[in-house]
């Protein structure tokens, strides 16, 4: 009886440990009659003045049959080098014009080299391949790429509809965090099991990805009930909260999800499928646009339309403690000298001061349009204080109330500016863009901005335009809300927070 409950335990845990099979399809192996592309391999070192000093990394660049190297090509990048059989592949889709002529480039992670035989090279996957930071796609793009592009004898197109990028595991995260951080370059992405998990930030990108205004981007997730489940999370979970998220932002996403493991099985199988729906109608409309259906529950639509900055004037906006925008009730824009010149009670010419000088020296503030409270950001902080003003005009009280997001970015070394709309929600300029709160504390949204900002006010017709100021320019953009100027405005009761 014991040896047959042991034998029936076992057939189960084979049973479950089995992972299903996922032959490749004919569009994955040479197939008669088709041209074949080439591939070219070389090794690039990074200098001391690189983003990631020291490193050096194998590449393989694939080059279709027939290749023109007169005009600017179509092409797609891969992390971890040579995956998917996608040289293969591309033989068999460029043959059927399922995909546009394309070069492939093939990138391996950085390593420093050992210093002798007893010793470990430095391995840089990880710190490369999972920050949520900009910092791999300024290597790829202001570095390496045009590196090759020089060394081979190549013209990348620079159309950010004609450029893809793929990668598995942490290669995925990266991949995705490229064109996330630079869709002006990069407009699809292909994912297989992609750690969106804990290790430098990536388990955050499910809230990212609702916050920020959509991208341009066009998105292809894969994972299974089989992937890994380790201390930094749980990457079949991590991304189906992703395909979900990227689905309510109204993002052109779609999915495979199947019962396979960590490994590239699953993906390879349906790699010819995947190109031809990332590269659909590229022969007829190629443009990758935000929100395409116009499905997007992103909050930030309740206060913006999806008409984007535009530039206001060139004058220098810039001072020792950031740009000072003033509005007036004709909707004209003006700038100051003055460090909080917006923030004065109706009917009195006197700032509002928070009680302690020194902590909050050079901190940007503002009132609610209720004029009973004072919001105060000091520098460097990821806070923004609220202090209730008494009825005789006392401030005291004061707690860290909001907190803004920082996803791996610093802080703005100058102070960000401050400014409220009519309905109590709080703007506060960041590197990451206009965070957008609610009365009740939250970062509800993200307007991401052409340069980090430094102030930012209502100003136009009704004060119904939004004007940042970054670095020495003024950029403006429409509203659906109406901004308020306390000095020049009675206080506005606005409507209770919704908890």
């Amino acid at each position: 009886m014991k040896i047959a409950l042991l034998f029936l335990c076992l057939t189960s845990l084979l049973i479950q440990a089995a992972e299903p099979e996922f032959p490749l399809t004919p569009d994955s192996n040479p197939q008669p009659g088709i041209a074949q592309g080439t591939l070219l391999k070389d090794i690039y070192t990074a200098q001391e003045n690189s983003v990631f000093p020291g490193t050096a990394r194998e590449y393989q660049i694939y080059l279709p049959a027939g290749f023109d190297k007169s005009q600017p090509v179509h092409f797609m990048v891969f992390q971890d080098g040579v995956i998917y059989k996608a040289p293969v592949v591309f033989d068999n889709l460029i043959a059927k014009k399922d995909i546009p002529p394309l070069v492939g480039i093939f990138i391996k992670p950085g390593v420093v080299p050992a210093a002798n035989d007893n010793a470990l090279p430095r391995f840089n996957r990880s710190y490369e391949y999972d920050s949520i930071t900009d910092t791999y796609s300024k290597f790829l793009i202001n570095e390496f790429l045009p590196e090759i592009e020089k060394k081979h004898d190549l013209k990348l197109s620079h159309d950010a509809n004609h450029a893809a990028i793929s990668g598995n595991s942490s290669g995925g995260i990266c991949a995705f965090m490229v064109a996330w951080h630079r869709p002006d370059r990069f407009r699809r992405v292909f994912t297989g099991v992609g750690t969106y998990v804990g290790i430098h930030g990536a388990d955050q990108l499910p809230v990212i990805v609702r916050k920020f205004e959509p991208k341009p981007l066009r998105i292809f997730l894969q994972s299974g009930t089989g992937d890994n489940n380790l201390y930094c999370g749980d990457w079949w979970m991590a991304n189906q909260m992703m395909e979900r998220s990227l689905t309510w932002a109204g993002y052109d996403v779609d999915h495979a999800w199947g019962e396979g493991g960590h490994n590239q099985k699953h993906a390879s199988q349906i790699f010819p499928d995947v190109m031809r729906w990332l590269w659909r109608d590229w022969q007829t409309d190629i443009n990758v646009k935000a929100n395409p259906k116009h499905e997007s529950k992103w909050k930030g639509y309740e206060v913006v339309t999806e008409n984007l900055w535009e530039k206001h004037s060139d004058v220098d906006a810039s001072s020792p403690t950031g740009a000072v925008l003033l509005a007036k009730m004709d909707g004209s824009i003006t700038l100051s000298d003055e460090h909080n010149a917006r923030t004065l009670l109706h009917g009195n010419l006197q700032k509002p001061l928070p009680p302690s000088a020194q902590q909050f020296e050079f901190a940007s503030t503002t009132l609610s349009p209720d004029q009973t409270v004072l919001y105060v950001k000091a520098k460097q902080d990821s806070f923004v204080y609220s202090f209730p003003i008494s009825t005789s005009r006392e401030i005291r009280s004061g707690q860290k109330f909001y907190q803004l997001e920082t996803f791996g970015l610093p802080a703005l070394e100058n102070p960000s500016g401050l400014c409220v709309d009519t309905d109590g929600r709080l703007y506060v300029a960041t590197s990451l863009g206009i965070q957008v709160c609610d009365q009740a504390g939250r970062v509800n949204f993200i307007i991401p901005t052409p340069q980090p900002a430094h102030d930012v006010c209502f100003g136009g017709k009704d004060l119904s335009e939004l004007f940042i100021a970054c670095g020495d320019a003024i950029y403006k953009r429409p509203t659906i809300v109406h901004g308020i100027i306390s000095s020049q405005q009675p206080p506005l009761k606005p409507a209770a927070p919704k908890l």
